[in-house]
Formats: C-alpha cells, structure tokens, sequence
C-alpha cells in the first residue's frame, strides 16, 4: 500500500518547528538582502538606507555564524529598526523618485534612480519576511533550552532517588574537594612542608 503524503497544514507546520531548515531559510534570506543592497547601491541618489541595509545584513551573518545570543538578539533589535526605517524611506522619497522627469534628468539617472527604489522595495518585502523567521527562531531556541533544562532536572532528580548514598557521598566529596581547593590541594605537598616545619624546629632548640 502506497504511503500517502502528510496534509498540507502538517507539512508546514513541522516546517516551522525544524529550526536547522528555518535558519538555513534566513540565511538565503540575507543573502538577497545583501545582493539588493549592492545592486540598490548604484543609484545616483537616495541609495545610503540600501547601504546600511547592507550592514545590517553582514551583521546578521557574523551573529548566524558566531552562533552568539547576544549579537542575535541585537540583529533582532536592528532588523526591527531597518523596517521603520524603510518605511520612512517609502513616506519620504517615493513620489519624489517617479516624479523625476526625463528632461531634466537623463535616462541613465532615472534607471539608476529608479533601480535604487525596485532594490528598496524588494530588500524591504524580505526583511518583513524574514523578521517572522527569526521569531520564529527565538520560540523555538527558547523552547529547546526549556526542555533541556527540565531534562536535567528530571534526571538529576531520577538519580537522586534510585542512587540516594552514592549521590548524598558524592555530593559530600565534591563539596569538600571545594572546600579544601580542588584540584590544586595536594596532601603530599602540604604534609611536606609540615615535616619540614618541624625539623626547622628541632634545629632551633638543638642550637
């Protein structure tokens, strides 16, 4: 018998709870961000928000790649602040750029100018998309780290009732191997010096 295929609500939603495939998602995501950025970055005019853009995108990689929480959360925090601010380009400058006229201006102007704001629009419509990706992301980073830590609990706590002495001494020996320095306390070594303390004694009240 033929196996038949998961419904389409299933397939996306065990989509959005594989984290490896969403981040490899935002990833080619960012990339289009920065090829817009580039191509965005030849217009004559009206091009630095595609050049910071740019940077944000880069960021994005070196925290992806880093694999670091903090730069993580501080793309989030900068991709947010991207999106008001595309969208305070779009309020600004787009009736100003489709008004320029071909006779005040060249037709190598205008495309520049022209392709500047299609990089804009197509930059921005990823950045929106990808925004959810990366909430996404977070949910399931945060359920992850939840799991594994009531994992621990419960194995910890499974040991300590199947195992009670051999914890309770374990516990007991660890907690006096901090006391006494760990690794670093040597009896051999202090017993050393005690005897040599007390041949330093002897050696006085002989003289």
């Amino acid at each position: 018998m033929p196996c038949l295929s998961l419904p389409l609500g299933l397939q996306i939603r065990a989509w959005l709870r594989d984290y490896d495939r969403i981040q490899s998602i935002s990833v080619f995501l960012i990339y289009i961000q920065i090829g817009c950025s580039l191509l965005g970055s030849l217009g004559a005019l009206f091009n630095g928000v595609l050049l910071i853009n740019l940077v944000i995108a880069l960021f994005a990689l070196v925290a992806i790649e880093s694999s670091s929480q903090n730069l993580g959360r501080t793309y989030a925090v900068l991709l947010f602040c991207a999106i008001l601010l595309d969208v305070a380009w779009f309020i600004l400058f787009s009736h100003t750029i489709w008004n320029f006229g071909l006779e005040k201006y060249g037709p190598s102007f205008i495309f520049s100018v022209r392709l500047a704001f299609s990089m804009q629009i197509i930059g921005f419509s990823v950045r929106f998309l990808s925004s959810f990706l990366w909430i996404q992301m977070y949910r399931l980073g945060a359920t992850t780290v939840a799991n594994l830590g009531y994992q621990e609990i419960d194995f910890h706590a499974t040991n300590d009732y199947i195992y009670p002495a051999s914890n309770a001494i374990a516990r007991q020996d660890s907690n006096s191997s901090d006391i006494l320095g760990g690794s670093i306390y040597d009896p051999a070594y202090y017993s050393s010096l005690f005897e040599d303390a007390q041949d330093n004694c002897i050696q006085e009240v002989t003289l």
